[in-house]
């Protein structure tokens, strides 16, 4: 099981890579491409709105076929598109390359999820989640350091290239591993059965408010995330170099959470850690809104890190248990309410970004993040842990 994790790690790295790299990237695409970093953002929504909706076609090919080969030939087939992205012609051709990039990735790591969840019980999974989250939290700081180092060294386009092939190489050894074996999940809803599946989901309290919660911080998290490099272009007129460098601290704090998961998780508990981690990240909106100088940025955003992964992780830890027979379907519900409020939000602070400016984007989000984290602190069910 430990390979399989490390692979499935290895698929979250270069996921998150290519999920992230454009946020740094929009200053150097809007002068590029001559259009502004709102217009530019379109990038960042084009592939976040399909990786969302198709969370709910593949999650129940994963509980039919397998999750770890759908991961796979997802992965291989993401390939072709995020090659094809190094060369876009026009802002338009880069935003259906990323559209379709996005379609492919769907299908991978909520099913990642999904399989650590069918393999490893609740109460020592979120432990288990936390060393898979290392794929996460580096591919975070593969694309934020990609994103910004490379612009400012190299050719956008060569980023594209360099995440094709780990792509493609991940792929192959994932489906080398799925091929020898690996158990998979049993189960085999046909399509009456998914919708009615989705239908007593949404029936339940409890995953209401895991939905709710979901979607809000697609909007205040990940759609605030596409915009911290073009801030600190605009705010304090950084080089590339240094705000891929600088963002790149959001990735370190969530390695920090994942070095110390198992004694986080045992000492808080899940109620504390979503206060504490959405509190966190809320005040680190504010702070680097705020801040005079740039200075303060790195260990800002280490500190917000630190906390969307106390607030994230245990997040996805109650979403694993949405259903117990058809887990890789109701965890893709999840993901695509989440990535839904990812797009909504990018659009909308695309237009805020253009009309208003960036602090009070920050500041906004800020307070919402802090407040979502202590509403759902109150309503949801916590795991009882145990020694793994």
């Amino acid at each position: 099981m430990n390979a399989t994790i490390f692979l499935l790690a290895a698929v979250a790295f270069v996921v998150v890579a290519i999920m992230t790299v454009t946020g740094p990237l929009l200053p150097v695409l809007a002068s590029d491409f001559s259009t502004t970093v709102g217009r530019a953002s379109i990038v960042v929504t084009a592939f976040a709105v399909p990786y969302g909706a198709f969370q709910i076609v593949f999650g129940p090919i994963g509980d039919r076929y397998g999750k770890l080969r759908v991961i796979a030939v997802a992965l291989g087939t993401a390939t072709l598109f995020v090659v094809a992205s190094g060369y876009a012609a026009s802002l338009d051709q880069l935003a259906i390359l990323r559209f379709f990039s996005g379609i492919a990735l769907a299908a991978t790591i909520p099913l990642a999820m999904a399989w650590i969840a069918d393999e490893v019980p609740a109460a020592v999974r979120q432990p288990v989640i936390g060393r898979y989250v290392h794929g996460l939290v580096l591919g975070q700081i593969a694309g934020a350091v990609l994103g910004g180092v490379g612009a400012e060294f190299f050719d956008w386009r060569t980023i594209f290239f360099v995440l094709g092939a780990v792509c493609a190489v991940v792929s192959l050894l994932l489906w080398l591993r799925a091929e020898r074996g690996v158990k998979a999940s049993t189960a085999t809803l046909n399509l009456r059965e998914v919708l009615a599946l989705y239908v007593d989901l949404f029936r339940e309290p409890r995953t209401r408010d895991i939905i709710i919660v979901g979607t809000l911080e697609g909007v205040l998290i990940f759609g605030v995330l596409a915009f911290l490099g073009a801030f600190l272009r605009h705010e304090h007129g950084l080089d590339y170099a240094r705000i891929g460098i600088i963002l790149g601290a959001y990735g370190l704090g969530g390695m920090l959470y994942a070095a110390a998961v198992y004694r986080i998780v045992r000492y808080l508990g899940e109620r504390r850690m979503v206060v504490i981690g959405s509190g966190l990240l809320g005040a680190g909106y504010v702070l680097l809104a705020l801040s005079p100088t740039w200075l303060t940025a790195a260990p800002v955003l280490l500190m917000a890190g630190f906390g969307f992964y106390l607030f994230h992780n245990t997040m996805q830890m109650q979403a694993t248990e949405l259903s117990q027979t058809a887990r890789g379907t109701a965890v893709s519900l999840w993901v695509f309410m989440v990535f839904l409020g990812q797009g909504l939000g990018v659009s909308l602070f695309g237009a805020v970004v253009d009309g208003i400016g960036y602090v009070p984007l920050l500041v906004g989000a800020g307070f919402g993040v802090s407040l979502l984290g202590a509403w759902f602190a109150r309503r949801m069910q916590p795991h009882a842990l145990h020694d793994a």
